[in-house]
């Protein structure tokens, strides 16, 4: 009889309304808590509350932050340079979602 390989895979369900931890994000994102701390001070990722030891992300937080880093690293740029490119980003999606013929 052929032996059965059982594979157990675990995640994450969330929704819009879920909010994350700074941990959860330290460990979505593979870094250490001052990335993280520095993807909020260039204004990337915004804390729901303001208490750093209590700080809660929305869950969108999870893949802009996730996006931050790989930016980061990948393209070799400053944090600055990522909050920029983010932001044209989200611009872009914005206006892709608005449909054509349509103002912002």
């Amino acid at each position: 009889m052929a032996e059965t390989k059982h594979e157990i895979l675990t995640g994450w369900v969330v929704d819009e309304f879920t909010e994350v931890t700074i941990d959860d994000l330290t460990r979505f994102c593979s870094v250490r808590r001052e990335k993280i701390v520095e993807l909020v001070s260039e204004g990337i990722i915004e804390p729901v509350n303001r208490a750093e030891r209590d700080w809660r992300f929305p869950s969108r937080s999870l893949s802009r932050a996730g996006r931050a880093v790989r930016l980061e690293s990948d393209l070799e740029i400053n944090l600055h340079a990522v909050a920029v490119i983010l932001d044209l980003l989200d611009q872009i999606d914005r206006l892709r979602r608005q449909g054509p013929g349509r103002e912002a």
